[in-house]
């Protein structure tokens, strides 16, 4: 198959679609309006792996090339090089067209905020009660991330997809209104213009739950569509007062797939929060192991770093280069108690010479996580008196090593719980 990634990006949605297609031995072309530099060497990683780069696009001749083009959801539908395709998916609805789709509950997630954090509470409460869920969408996980996990046969029971409107929309559109049923659909907060909702993916749904003072708009606009739509307010009346606010929309979708309050108040109280961004993997009585993966730039580090000052942190930084300014983040390399740096090209090129030049010191570099891992844990003090951090803040992309951020940060949430003894914990 002859396959086009149009729209790249930054945070690895293209460069995860490529991988795919590249592991599957398709053909891969790449194209954005941006010039090829300013993408950084990820491209130059795939290119060695069989891509064809083709930045910035100059005409339709690869659009016209492709069987498929899969296209970034920065991409406006109506660009005008989409008119030569002749199929357009993104990753949603590549994802849709599976087999896989039809065996999994679909839980859709829009809304103008709190999406993401909604999403991945859902997924972590259907998991903590014995029912194995994925997450995908939006910031979170590309859909080929999940279908590597079909692929080898790791189909879950549930599927949650995080949606911002547009990819609501360009998902219906490239789906050619064949929309799998979905087993409930939140709107966490109000949209600017609800009409956006219309005829969407997510208005096929057992459920939907909103805020309500859009209900009366949604219902009318998902009528015939919908089972049912209910208030995320009346439904989330009985959310445990611990617990802040913003897990009404959690809740009420738990309940609607027939979940005890009881039970869900539980679980969402060992929320930690959302994985791979300043997520509290485990706590014990000295320290606190971070799981910030999700950080692939440097201003990323910096805004994590801020959570903990005045605290010792033992940093674990560094990755492969996406064309970025490593003394963005010099205040942190600074102000941790110790660096150590995970390989790859940003960290050679931009990440050591800036350590250097600043008299930092550091260990590594380490091309396994473990190692940098078991080097970060090794300068803890066990007589400290004060709380100490383990923070894995890459500041970089991940693709020399991993196949994507996520990946990475699953990796050392698996170190964390596997290494430290639980016992130790406090939570």
């Amino acid at each position: 198959m002859k396959v086009l990634v149009f729209g790249y990006g930054l945070h690895g949605g293209g460069f995860d679609s490529a991988m795919y297609f590249l592991s599957h031995g398709d053909e891969v072309r790449i194209t954005d309006v941006r010039d090829r530099e300013i993408l950084g060497e990820s491209v130059d990683f795939l290119e060695k792996k069989g891509a064809v780069i083709h930045c910035p696009v100059k005409d339709d001749s690869d659009f016209l090339w492709a069987d498929v083009v899969i296209k970034n959801p920065t991409v406006r539908n109506d660009n005008e090089y989409l008119k030569s395709a002749k199929r357009v998916e993104n990753d949603i609805s590549y994802g849709s067209s599976r087999p896989e789709s039809l065996q999994t509950k679909i839980i859709c997630v829009t809304g103008a905020r709190d999406k993401t954090i909604t999403a991945s509470a859902i997924c972590h409460s259907l998991n903590s009660m014995g029912h194995k869920a994925h997450v995908i969408g939006n910031t979170l996980a590309t859909a080929f991330s999940e279908i590597r996990r079909w692929d080898a046969g790791d189909v879950p029971e549930y599927l949650i997809i995080e949606m911002s409107t547009w990819q609501a929309r360009d998902t219906y559109i490239y789906i050619k209104k064949a929309v799998p049923q979905v087993a409930v659909s939140v709107i966490t907060s109000p949209f600017g213009q609800a009409d956006v909702f219309s005829g969407e993916f997510n208005a096929h749904s057992d459920h939907i739950v909103c805020p309500s003072e859009v209900k009366r708009q949604i219902a009318k606009i998902s009528a015939g569509k919908a089972g049912d739509v209910s208030e995320i307010e009346s439904t989330a009346r009985n959310l445990d007062k611990s617990l802040p606010d913003k897990m009404a929309p959690a809740f009420a979708v738990l309940r609607k797939l027939g979940f005890s309050a009881t039970r869900i108040n539980d679980v969402l109280k060992c929320f930690k929060g959302i994985p791979n961004r300043n997520e509290m993997v485990l706590r014990t009585a000295q320290t606190m192991y971070i799981n910030d993966s999700s950080s692939m730039i440097p201003e990323a580090v910096n805004f994590t770093m801020a959570n903990f000052e005045n605290l010792p942190v033992h940093l674990i930084c560094g990755g492969s280069d996406a064309g970025l300014d490593a003394t963005v983040m010099l205040n942190s390399l600074r102000t941790a108690a110790s660096v150590h740096l995970l390989d790859g090209s940003f960290t050679r090129k931009q990440l050591i010479p800036v350590l250097r030049e600043n008299g930092i010191g550091y260990e590594g570099p380490f091309e396994k996580i473990e190692e940098a891992f078991d080097s970060a844990s090794s300068k803890l003090d066990p007589q400290s008196k004060i709380m100490q951090v383990v923070l894995l803040s890459p500041g970089a992309a991940a693709f020399e090593f991993f196949p994507n951020e996520f990946i990475r940060g699953n990796a050392f949430r698996d170190i964390v719980n596997r290494q430290v003894r639980p016992d130790t914990s406090s939570n």
